[in-house]
């Protein structure tokens, strides 16, 4: 698409956005909620629509190329991330749940449910390209080892001899009878043609064989025909996905891929731009500029000594470094507000006890009975930055000609103008020390012109007591175990025994999965079964996203732990693998079945997990990865379990509170498929979420299916009975369907169809 396509996009997200904020912010007391229900329908539907402006906006600043716009896109889609995330955690304590429904929302909405895909932020892995290189580099070059998934279980189960012999008699006699049925045809082929070579055919038999044909063409024709039109009304109506066209893939990739060389190329023409002007501006404009504020600080005390008869005193730091400050303007301001004071003195009468009391009374009893102060939730730093960016857009770029601008590179102008305040503030702090002991040095002088000087006639009186310190109580800092070691050499002691590992790439699409379309009201079951496809968009939420926001001031918890329990074949090692690739983080597998044999010794497993998490801290975003987690909190470990699981527990539980701060960008992921093996009090203290990865529904065994039979027939699946196979699959999980999909469609087969 072209520059102007994604200007749009901006555009229209940004009064979606306007619009966005009065549903948020109305004016009506009347309108807020006022119970939770309501409260929830209103988050809700606020939630649903940001999530359709951040992907229009995320779209944009992917592949938009000026980048004095793309500058400004990265603030707001931040802030629209932040605002999400804040109302997706108000969601979750409205419903004491992480999953949800949005039927009726979505109907109201006129919206599908795969409009609720919130789409990964691409510059977390993008901003940060070189760095994940070097350090998958690094990894090779020290021969770091392969990630390992969790323990499968075989799907061919071990068979006994007769068994066996059972199984291949059925298959002998098979291909015996396929052989036989071969003879006989070729026989009866053989027979025809000889028959035809003798003339024996009669005029009857050509025209039979002619109509059949015709018949046979004519009902092949029409069933092509029949399919081509149903698979475009299907397609139009949004219940298939249309053809792959393989050639317009390819040209979309190759656009894409120019376009990040080009915002490369504009981005560093941009910053040589900002040096080279503020350069520029500093020699042409800043001797101007020092001889306007001179001027303009002599005129102020000059008028001041002639008005009042002494020198004023210099503007305090806070007042003078306010943008557009000027002294002569400084005094107007001091005399007006000295007589809005003083008027405002004269008004106001004093308040008697009485009075004051009855003012607190009917306070309190405002403030209780006012419902909807508990649900108003738009106390959020991140509705300032959207409009803040709002404004600047309006000022900037909104009603903006770039009719000249086609390529789009930065804008000069701008630039001047944003670099003039800078030069500007910069001279202001030079000049303004040197105004200030001018000003001082001329009231000296004048003091001492009338036979004052600037000795005081007594010396202070020394304090009676000196103000002791506050010694607030220390605590117990983390101790280094490792301190007197350079990081490099952590991560390769690390990368040697097998805690850092690599890992191939892996997209989050590849984790198939639908969202649950029943409608609950059939159901009068409260509970909500969650589906792989919210699943999917949970972990994006809890635990990519998070990344891309600025913690200080936010109201987001702090997710630094989550555990991921299923049956196994579940995909849960699939969704590690692809949270890291997503965004641009280390594996560090803690697992005791890959830690097992090393680090004996009490002293050397606390070194173990200290290091693992010091390491992770260092060089987040980090995944520390522990498989079979409910051995580590097991009552009783198996007596054929060598691997000693519940030596980390202790140090696990120490370590993990330095992950809680906000600004770590480090989390713990543990996965079961027993939980119950554990203590489970223990096992659920220790994790912020946990999320219970279930089997796939009749919508994902479908979409599981279709997805592994295409990937491994080369799209040559149109001709199976989905419907059949995804009833009768009903139990399975993800990876047993895709192992009967691997053990039936072999390349032998698939070349026979």
């Amino acid at each position: 698409m072209s520059n102007a396509t994604y200007s749009k996009y901006w555009a229209d997200a940004n009064q979606q956005l306007y619009d966005q904020l009065e549903y948020e912010r109305p004016k009506d007391p009347s309108l807020l909620s006022k119970d939770p229900n309501t409260a929830f329908q209103h988050m809700a539907t606020l939630y649903i629509k940001y999530i359709q402006i951040y992907r229009n906006l995320e779209e944009s600043y992917n592949e938009m190329l000026h980048p004095q716009k793309r500058r400004l896109l990265r603030e707001v889609v931040t802030g629209v991330i932040g605002r999400i995330l804040e109302i997706r955690f108000i969601l979750v304590n409205l419903s004491c749940s992480d999953f949800f429904n949005y039927n009726d929302i979505l109907l109201d909405l006129k919206l599908t449910p795969d409009q609720l895909n919130v789409s990964i932020p691409r510059f977390l892995v993008q901003e940060r390209q070189q760095e994940i290189d070097s350090r998958k580099t690094l990894l090779e070059s020290l021969n770091a080892k392969d990630f390992s998934f969790g323990k499968v279980d075989p799907f061919a189960q071990e068979l006994s001899i007769i068994d066996a012999v059972q199984i291949i008699q059925i298959s002998e006699r098979g291909r015996q009878g396929k052989l036989r049925a071969k003879y006989m045809r070729d026989i009866r082929m053989q027979a025809k043609k000889e028959k035809e070579s003798l003339g024996e055919e009669d005029l009857k038999e050509r025209a039979a064989a002619a109509l059949k044909i015709q018949t046979i063409f004519r009902g092949f024709r029409e069933r092509v025909k029949f399919r081509s039109n149903l698979n475009k009304e299907l397609c139009f109506l949004g219940m298939e996905a249309p053809s792959s066209d393989n050639s317009n893939a390819e040209a979309l990739k190759k656009t894409s891929q120019r376009r990040k060389q080009l915002q490369k190329q504009y981005e560093e023409e941009y910053l040589q731009a900002l040096v080279s002007i503020k350069e520029k501006i500093h020699r042409v404009e800043g001797p101007d500029m020092k001889e306007a504020m001179q001027d303009d600080f002599r005129t102020w005390y000059m008028e001041h000594k002639r008005n009042t008869g002494s020198f004023p005193e210099f503007p305090s730091d806070e007042v003078w470094q306010k943008p557009g400050f000027k002294f002569t303007t400084f005094e107007a301001e001091l005399q007006a507000q000295a007589a809005q004071a003083a008027e405002a003195q004269k008004e106001e009468k004093p308040a008697t006890p009485k009075e004051k009391k009855k003012d607190g009374k009917k306070k309190d009893e405002e403030e209780e009975e006012d419902p909807t102060a508990k649900y108003r939730f738009d106390d959020s730093i991140y509705l300032k930055t959207i409009e803040g960016e709002q404004k600047e857009f309006k000022e900037k770029w909104e009603s903006k000609d770039e009719y000249e601008n086609f390529a789009q590179k930065h804008d000069p102008e701008i630039i001047k103008a944003d670099k003039r305040k800078e030069v500007e503030i910069e001279i202001k702090k030079e000049v303004f020390e040197i105004l200030a002991d001018e000003l001082k040095n001329l009231k000296l002088a004048v003091e001492n012109e009338k036979g004052k000087k600037g000795k005081g006639k007594g010396k202070d009186k020394k304090k009676g007591k000196k103000e002791k310190k506050d010694k607030g109580k220390k605590g117990k800092k983390e101790k280094d175990l490792t301190a007197n070691r350079t990081m490099e050499s952590l991560v390769e002691e690390l990368v040697q025994t097998g805690l850092l590992q690599k890992y191939t790439p892996e997209s989050l699409n590849s984790f198939v999965g639908e969202y649950n379309l029943m409608d609950t009201s059939i159901s009068k079951d409260p509970f909500i079964m969650p589906s792989l496809g919210e699943l999917k968009k949970t972990l994006v939420e809890y635990c990519i996203m998070p990344m891309a926001v600025n913690p200080e001031g936010s109201k987001i918890p702090k997710i630094a732990s989550l555990l991921l329990y299923g049956p196994s074949g579940s995909g849960k090692s699939l969704l590690i693998r692809a949270i890291a690739s997503e965004m641009g983080a280390q594996i560090f597998n803690l697992s005791p079945r890959n830690s097992a044999g090393q680090f004996v010794g009490k002293s050397n497993v606390s070194k173990m997990v200290h290091m693992v998490f010091k390491v992770a801290r260092n060089q987040g975003p980090s995944i520390i990865y522990i498989d079979g987690i409910e051995m580590v909190f097991a009552k009783k470990v198996p007596k054929d379990d060598t691997s000693d699981p519940k030596r980390i527990k202790k140090d696990l539980l120490k370590s993990i509170k330095l992950i809680k701060d906000a600004s770590e960008k480090v989390i713990l992921i543990g996965t079961s498929s027993k939980p119950w093996d554990a203590d489970v009090k223990a096992l659920v203290g220790m994790f912020d979420k946990l999320l219970y990865i279930p089997k796939p529904d009749y919508a994902s065994r479908l979409l599981l299916w279709k997805t592994f039979t295409a990937k491994l027939s080369d799209n040559k699946n149109k001709s199976l009975d989905f419907s059949m196979l995804t009833r009768s699959s009903e139990g399975m999980t993800a990876g047993l369907i895709e192992a009967i999909c691997s053990r039936v469609l072999t390349q032998r087969r698939v070349k026979t169809v």
